[in-house]
């Protein structure tokens, strides 16, 4: 990659905005170096580290990074011998050293909270390095705001100094008063770092002392008084030991400084790849990027809603999936219909891949690492090198073909363009052949009709072009793959004001092939999109069906679930009413063995007990059957042909809770991570029904589940749980209180890092049936406590 692949694609701008976001100066002078990697672990390591980043800035987890005075520059003074840094810069190691601290705090509270977080960014500050010797010694020295501690031997100095400047003050208040006819001036100068009295010339002699100075008019003499000469010596001294003092104590602070150079290098390189990870995560999250999927033989390069990140909220999203084979993308259609800005968003996506940052698509995007990526776009012709449009692109493209391989990306706008259009085509052609023989992925722009049929008789290119509105007059700068585009000269031309007669003319002068060919393009494209519409209308047709019979399996479902509770209703009753009659008949018989009665009648009360008690035991196997049935259906609804398999993002239906849900992850125990609503369950594969829905089109489903045997509870205490756990315990209490009408309960949090606090109050604030929450008094938990009132 060169400088200038990296100006024409404004991948300097993206750095630059970036660094606008970094938090120390450092940070943003490597954020503008910033270089794509073509090391396919390092580009991985750092994606992994910028979306864990970015995870935890989605969930309001940020890290203290703040800003702080640079410190390599006065690390650069401890290269000379005997150098001894001043105030500034031992400050600034203190911050150094401080940040450091800050950051092992926040990732020590962190992972005290999730003691098994996976989490990247969070071990990545947890293995930091330390400078806590060097903390405490600096900020001994100095406070945090940079001012000198309360030093013994400092401060008796500059008592002594200051009792020099009150007598000094008393001195030359007692010559203001007494002199004051003879002074010009009743406030004291400093020549050369001392006090003396402006003295009127035609005075000179009436006060003992040494001049100094004359003004320019020789009006004004500077004398310093024979008692003052004594006292400003007696300062100096002073200032002179303070300093000293000052300086012994620096000298001690920088010995201390310079043994640990090298950790504290270590620690500046450190902090600043953490402030740039943290800026690239803010950009990512202000701009809704996401981190690109790497490709396969079985998923190429594939941009999914993609958008020019210069291009702000204007961008207009573009999708482009390549096939397996293609290695050439033939890019035809209107001027300014947005052709160039597909090549320059392929090429940018690539080297923000390759840099580690994301990119503004949607996550079906995927990009591969390259190791070249050259592009030549826009007019470069030079008068002062005598070079034309086609010489400048013939220049370029030769310096491309030097370097071009089997993992390069060339992008080229307008090929063969500026010159016979015969011969521009041909040696257009010609590139291109190159460039597949080599192995290279290429995307082109051109309006040559020849390249459009080369694209057709190439089984490695594929024709794709940019959409242009008849009904408008103007493109919509959508991407049709596989169908070449006309240029639209004589519409735009039209549109933007040539005469009609022009207009007429130039559509006599067209050829009757050129027009046979226009005809067939336009034919292919309106066959492409009556394609996509059918396409369209058939998914949705089959989606309906699907639902359709997922619906009514579910009714069934459910209905075999209601009469076997209302059948284990029936078997409790039952059961309930056997234990009294046994009772009963226990009574009865003592009774009768009490009296006069025969075997026979015995035998035959207890013969019916047993009968009795026999069929009761045959109607709970006939459940426990139908319970069975259930379940074995329910597994056998995830094996049909029209099911999928269960796998992370699947949208599933979870019969034990009788809610939908989606799949995060399967668990190391064979268990399915699933999240319903706010809440994230682990759960066995036979409670899971996959259900076939897009994800951009899932509906909110409220479902109340009314257990009789849950109730909420007056006062949820969410101490020692974790994160998940305490998220899990809320969201239960508050759909109980909902269904129970508890209308006004308490929630104890504690205080602590926050974490806990930080999750319940955003939960309640997205919780629909809320009225109202604050903390409780001091006296009753404070910020350690929250009530909560919900609607009536």
């Amino acid at each position: 990659m060169t400088e200038h692949t990296f100006e024409i694609l404004e991948y300097n701008k993206i750095c630059q905005n970036i660094s606008k976001l970094c938090m120390t100066e450092e940070g943003k002078t490597e954020c503008l170096n910033s270089k794509p990697s073509t090391d396919k672990s390092e580009i991985s390591a750092k994606k992994k580290l910028a979306s864990d980043f970015l995870a935890l800035l989605q969930l309001d987890l940020k890290p203290p990074i703040k800003n702080r005075p640079p410190v390599l520059p006065f690390l650069k003074e401890l290269k000379v011998k005997g150098a001894i840094l001043k105030i500034e810069g031992i400050y600034s190691v203190g911050l150094l050293a401080k940040a450091l601290y800050e950051l092992h705090k926040w990732a020590e509270n962190f992972l005290n909270d999730n003691p098994n977080t996976e989490n990247t960014a969070v071990l990545f500050i947890k293995n930091l390095p330390e400078l806590e010797t060097i903390r405490k010694a600096i900020f001994s020295f100095i406070n945090e705001d940079g001012e000198l501690q309360n030093i013994p031997v400092l401060s008796k100095i500059q008592k002594e100094i200051n009792k020099i400047e009150d007598d000094i003050t008393k001195i030359m208040q007692s010559y203001f008063k007494n002199y004051k006819d003879l002074l010009q001036s009743e406030l004291p100068t400093v020549k050369d770092g001392r006090q003396v009295i402006a003295l009127k010339s035609n005075y000179k002699g009436r006060i003992k002392g040494v001049i100094h100075n004359y003004s320019q008019t020789g009006q004004t003499l500077y004398i310093e008084p024979d008692d003052i000469v004594e006292k400003n010596n007696e300062l100096f001294s002073a200032e002179a030991k303070y300093r000293r003092e000052l300086q012994k104590l620096l000298a001690e602070l920088t010995e201390k400084i310079a043994e640990n150079f090298s950790v504290i290098q270590h620690s500046i390189s450190k902090l600043t790849e953490l402030d740039i990870i943290y800026a690239s995560a803010r950009w990512a999250k202000q701009n809704n990027c996401v981190f690109a999927l790497p490709t396969d033989e079985n998923n190429p390069l594939c941009l999914h809603q993609a958008r020019h990140p210069m291009l702000g909220k204007t961008a207009v999203p573009i999708d482009l999936k390549l096939l397996n084979k293609t290695k050439v993308v033939i890019i035809t259609g209107p001027n300014t219909g947005g052709k160039t800005v597909t090549l320059k968003t392929v090429c940018l996506f690539a080297l923000m891949n390759q840099t580690g940052w994301a990119v503004p698509a949607s996550e079906k995007t995927r990009l591969p690492i390259f190791d070249f990526i050259a592009c030549d776009i826009g007019d470069e012709q030079s008068i002062d090198q005598s070079l034309s449009t086609f010489s400048a692109q013939m220049k370029n493209i030769s310096g491309i073909l030097t370097i071009a391989g089997k993992k390069s990306l060339i992008a080229l706008d307008e090929l063969g363009n500026g010159t016979d259009p015969q011969e521009g085509c041909a040696i257009a052609m010609a590139v291109l052949d190159d460039l597949i023989e080599k192995g290279a992925l290429v995307f082109v722009t051109t309006h040559h009709g020849a390249l459009k049929n080369y694209g057709y008789t190439n089984e490695l290119c594929e024709n794709a072009s940019v959409e242009f509105s008849h009904k408008t007059l103007a493109p919509t700068y959508k991407i049709l793959m596989g169908v070449p585009g006309e240029s639209h000269a004589i519409e735009i031309a039209e549109n933007n004001g040539i005469p009609d007669k022009i207009i007429s003319k130039a559509n006599k002068l067209l050829t009757d092939n050129k027009a046979d060919v226009s005809a067939l393009i336009k034919g292919l494209i309106k066959k492409h999109s009556d394609l996509n519409e059918f396409e369209a209308v058939k998914k949705k047709e089959e989606k309906k069906l699907r639902e359709a019979k997922r619906t009514a399996d579910l009714k069934e479902l459910k209905l075999k679930q209601k009469e076997l509770e209302l059948r284990e209703v029936g078997y409790k009753r039952l059961d309930n009413f056997l234990k009294v009659k046994r009772k009963e008949m226990e009574n009865i018989i003592r009774e009768i063995r009490e009296g006069e009665i025969t075997k026979e009648k015995t035998a035959g009360v207890k013969k019916w007990f047993n009968e009795f008690e026999q069929s009761l035991a045959n109607e709970k196997e006939e459940i426990n059957a139908e319970q069975k049935k259930i379940k074995e259906k329910t597994k056998s609804e995830k094996n049909k042909n029209s099911t999928p398999e269960l796998k992370d993002g699947l949208q599933v239906f979870v019969s034990s809770y009788n809610r939908h849900g989606e799949i995060i992850r399967k668990e190391r125990n064979g268990k399915w991570l699933v999240a319903i609503g706010n809440l994230k369950l682990s759960l066995p594969e036979e409670e899971l029904i996959p259900e076939i829905t897009e994800r951009a089109e899932k509906k909110t489903e409220i479902i109340i589940e009314n257990k009789s045997s849950q109730k909420p509870v007056f006062e949820l205490r969410l101490l020692g749980m974790r994160y998940e756990e305490a998220s899990l315990a809320l969201q239960k209490q508050l759909d109980l209180a909902v269904m129970h009408r508890l209308l006004q309960f308490s929630i104890v949090h504690g205080k602590g890092n926050g974490i806990l606090q930080n999750m319940v109050h955003k939960t309640l604030k997205q919780f629909p049936h809320i009225k109202d929450f604050y903390f409780a008094k001091p006296e009753d938990g404070g910020t350690g406590k929250t009530f909560v009132v919900l609607k009536e």
